[in-house]
């Protein structure tokens, strides 16, 4: 069963919505408009309502609720998507802390019922993979052996205005086809992927697709193809500020009967981020990241058997004693990494690993605006001082950044 067909007379693109990534950061401009609706497992149609908060009522009346079927249709592209709840995503107890001037200004949990956060694959397509959120129309990426793609949906004064496939109904979300990056020589000591191919340091040459080198011990930048080191201690770190707040065991999470091995994750945003995305929405759009961050771990190519799990995120209004923030990615990640090791519990908990996430455009060896997406230590995991990393807020192709920085630990 087909949804109604969008009428005749259904207005042109007047303007397509930008990219989910700022350019240069790695998005073709090749793009689909899609019908995106709820389908039954035999895929049937079942609504257009697929916002989280319209669908819960029918999951809930229903068996197999945590699990969505959906159809993404458009001119070029059919894809239907089987998708089930991202339940480890999140640890146990996991709180959002805002930290203001004078510490800690709120700690919030994050209530169950709008947890809105997806996992699974395409069904016409091996090996894919695909991570959505529905919090606000579907948003993540879709993975397939031919293609990067990402997800968002059309602004709302565009949703519904715009002519999708003949069948599929007016177009609701905009599907981007992300280019490749391609693959570095591996440098000596270090690599550095940059968004347009300015050299990351003076002196070096031949330069090409994209791709700066930059000669630093121990350190590296972005670049695709990663491989992750796992960790070989149990930890976990939270600040004093989350003891306010009672937390569930994290025995599932520490459970290796089924060989899954998680990443117990703080993740931070600092100032400029949030004001970039405002109060309201930081929450679900980190998260929606770090789903896609999850997914991408979880790819066969690496085993398939890592879990990132997010113990805490932890929301900067202002500047913090002892952290030091600005376009020198080099000297914030020096600065972050000592910073989050003083972060413990006081039963002496701690996390795996520390993401800093940053609205400022970052370069690796100046404090200026320039190319680099990502820095981090290598094979850090082991250590409080270097499980760190930083990540300069793209859009939805900031996952591939962390995906990336947090490999090399």
């Amino acid at each position: 069963m087909e949804p109604a067909a969008a009428a005749a007379g259904s207005p042109s693109v007047p303007h397509l919505p930008p990219p989910p990534e700022r350019p240069g950061g790695m998005e073709t401009g090749e793009y689909d408009l899609v019908s995106a609706y709820e389908v039954d497992s035999r895929g049937d149609y079942v609504s257009h309502d697929i916002v989280h908060h319209q669908r819960r009522r029918r999951a809930l009346a229903q068996p197999g609720g945590d699990s969505l079927h959906l159809r993404l249709k458009g001119s070029r592209h059919d894809f239907q998507v089987d998708l089930k709840a991202s339940s480890n995503l999140v640890a146990p107890g996991f709180v959002v802390q805002t930290l203001g001037k004078k510490g800690t200004k709120a700690v919030q949990m994050f209530p169950p019922e709008d947890f809105c956060f997806y996992q699974g694959y395409l069904r016409s397509h091996r090996n894919s993979s695909v991570a959505l959120s529905t919090c606000q129309g579907l948003a993540g990426m879709i993975r397939t052996e031919e293609a990067d793609y990402f997800l968002t949906p059309l602004p709302p004064h565009l949703a519904g205005r715009l002519k999708g496939s003949e069948q599929g109904g007016p177009a609701s979300h905009v599907l981007y086809k992300r280019a490749v990056e391609p693959q570095a020589p591996r440098a000596p000591t270090g690599l550095l992927l940059t968004r347009t191919g300015e050299p990351a340091s003076p002196g070096l040459q031949g330069l090409s697709d994209n791709l700066g080198l930059w000669h630093r011990q121990h350190f590296c930048g972005r670049r695709k193809k990663y491989a992750p080191q796992l960790p070989t201690e149990d930890l976990f770190v939270l600040p004093d500020e989350y003891e306010s707040v009672p937390r569930c065991r994290r025995s599932l999470l520490k459970s290796h009967r089924n060989k899954e091995l998680n990443v117990e994750t703080l993740v931070v945003v600092d100032r400029k981020m949030m004001q970039n995305h405002g109060q309201e929405n930081i929450t679900t759009y980190v998260l929606t990241i770090l789903n896609m961050v999850s997914a991408l771990f979880k790819d066969g190519t690496i085993g398939g058997n890592i879990n990132i799990a997010v113990v805490g995120l932890i929301l900067l209004e202002d500047e913090q004693p002892g952290l030091v923030i600005s376009h020198h990615a080099d000297h914030t990640l020096s600065s972050f990494c000592q910073w989050q090791s003083g972060l413990m519990g006081k039963d002496g908990t701690r996390h795996d690993h520390a993401i800093l996430l940053t609205g400022l455009d970052i370069c690796s060896w100046k404090n200026e605006p320039c190319d680099t997406l990502g820095f981090a230590p290598i094979s850090g995991m082991c250590s409080k001082y270097r499980s760190c990393t930083i990540n300069e807020d793209t859009g939805l192709g900031l996952a591939f950044t962390i995906a990336h920085e947090s490999g090399h630990k």
